[in-house]
C-alpha cells in the first residue's frame, strides 16, 4: 500500500510540474552573450615580425596565426605553385621527419595547419612553447621531398579533373574572369 501512495504522489506532482508551462506561448529570450575580445597588445620583434596578443585566461589553450602578407602576383603558366608549395609546409622539416612532426603534434593534444600565406596552431597552454618550436622549424626549415611533391601535386591534378565537370566550380571561374579579367592575379 505504501508504495502505490508514493507512486500516486510522484505522478500527482508531475502532473502538476507539467500543467505550469504554457507552451502555447513563446518563451521570452534571455540577455544576449556579451562578446569582450579586449583590446590587443602590440609589439615588434627584432626580425620586424609585428605581434599582437589578445589574452583570455578562462582556458589553458593557446592560439596563434602567422599571416604572411605577400602581394597578389600573377602566376600565369605556373598557376598552383603558391598553394602547392603551402601544402608541402607542416609535413616535418630539415630536423625531425614527417611522422615524428605529426606524432609529437598528435602528443601534445594540438592542432597545426600551414597555408601559402598563412600558419595555425592551437594547444593547452603547458605545451605552447614546444608547439611554437615545431610550427616556427616546420616553416622555416621545410621538409620538401619529392615522395611529398608528388603526392601533393596529385592531389592538386585530381582536385582539378574533379572540378572539371563541377557546375559551382565552371561559375565561379567565369565570375572571376568576367569581374576580374583573365589575367587578373
Amino acid at each position: 500500500m505504501k508504495k502505490y501512495y508514493i507512486l500516486f504522489i510522484g505522478i500527482l506532482s508531475a502532473i502538476s510540474v507539467q500543467a505550469q508551462v504554457d507552451r502555447t506561448k513563446m518563451p521570452e529570450p534571455g540577455p544576449a552573450p556579451e562578446i569582450n575580445l579586449g583590446e590587443p597588445q602590440s609589439f615588434q620583434l627584432k626580425n620586424g615580425l609585428k605581434v599582437m596578443v589578445v589574452e583570455n585566461h578562462k582556458l589553458p589553450r593557446v592560439s596563434i596565426q602567422l599571416t604572411i602578407d605577400n602581394p597578389p602576383i600573377l602566376e600565369g603558366k605556373k598557376a598552383g605553385v603558391s598553394s602547392l608549395t603551402g601544402s608541402l609546409l607542416g609535413k616535418g622539416s630539415k630536423n625531425i621527419s614527417k611522422d615524428e612532426f605529426n606524432e609529437e603534434i598528435d602528443f601534445l593534444g594540438a592542432r597545426m595547419s600551414f597555408g601559402s600565406q598563412s600558419a595555425f596552431a592551437s594547444s593547452l597552454s603547458k605545451y605552447f612553447p614546444r608547439m611554437l618550436e615545431l610550427m616556427a622549424d616546420a616553416a622555416i626549415n621545410p621538409n620538401f621531398t619529392q615522395e611529398e611533391f608528388e603526392k601533393e601535386k596529385e592531389k592538386l591534378i585530381t582536385g582539378l579533373k574533379t572540378e572539371e565537370k563541377d557546375v559551382a566550380a565552371i561559375a565561379r571561374r567565369v565570375q572571376r574572369a568576367l569581374a576580374y579579367g583573365k589575367d587578373h592575379p
